[in-house]
């Protein structure tokens, strides 16, 4: 994610912050903000949101620790603009998907996908949230447990209704669709796709199969039992 995009996709700074010496420029402002943000976010993912203070941030964004207060309120506002931003990215991809046409099998298999769920922009997600379940800020803590099941619940939700709707499209039948346990089957497939992307972050083990594999893998043992007519 470059700098203009954090940007735009970040919560604004507050009208009426500090405003004394805040450059006039908007393009100008909006520069220097993504840059603190990207700086920011560069810092938590490499030392832990804990270890990095504010003075850090604005130095490796090349702006001074009274300029980092234009923009946010404290670092814990500026966690939260990055937050803003990066959850606006998957709400997008995910849109994408499912406004992106075609049928529900053709949407279930793009949505199941694994290399869709492998950009930079998605790493950097997964990985700021796992490594804030273990801050030592109680509203941080909360914050990124809050956010991380909320985007869970929505995923799974959309996720389940498209698989009912996938199988209906294959010809399933109301008495098998209503036999057919959607929710243990998204569950598995979650917890699958969980499992997956933790053996990612785990450097000891042998080098991962493609993403390509991967999603192939993951539609047979998941996405194609659905398309087929029972």
């Amino acid at each position: 994610m470059n700098a203009r995009e954090l940007a735009a996709g970040a919560t604004s700074p507050e009208p009426g912050r500090r405003s004394r010496g805040r450059p006039p420029n908007p393009e100008l402002r909006t520069a220097k903000h993504a840059r603190m943000l990207n700086a920011a976010l560069s810092l938590f993912l490499q030392h832990g949101y804990d270890q990095v203070t504010v003075e850090q941030v604005a130095r490796a964004a090349g702006q001074s620790k009274g300029a980092f207060y234009w923009y946010f309120k404290d670092k814990e506002d500026c966690l939260k603009q990055i937050f803003d931003s990066l959850s606006k990215y998957l709400d997008l991809s995910i849109l994408k998907i499912i406004e992106g046409g075609g049928s529900a099998r053709e949407r279930l298999r793009a949505l199941c996908d694994f290399k869709n769920w492998t950009g930079k922009e998605m790493i950097q997600l997964t990985t700021l949230m796992n490594s804030l379940r273990y801050c030592r800020t109680d509203t941080v803590r909360n914050m990124a447990i809050q956010l991380n099941a909320q985007w869970r619940q929505n995923g799974t939700r959309l996720i389940h209704n498209l698989a009912r709707a996938a199988a209906e499209e294959s010809g399933w039948t109301r008495e098998q669709l209503d036999a057919f346990d959607f929710e243990a089957w998204t569950f598995c497939y979650v917890a699958a796709y969980n499992g997956i992307q933790g053996h990612f972050e785990r450097t000891e083990l042998p080098a991962a199969p493609s993403a390509h594999r991967i999603a192939e893998c993951i539609h047979e043992s998941f996405v194609n039992r659905l398309l087929k007519p029972q």
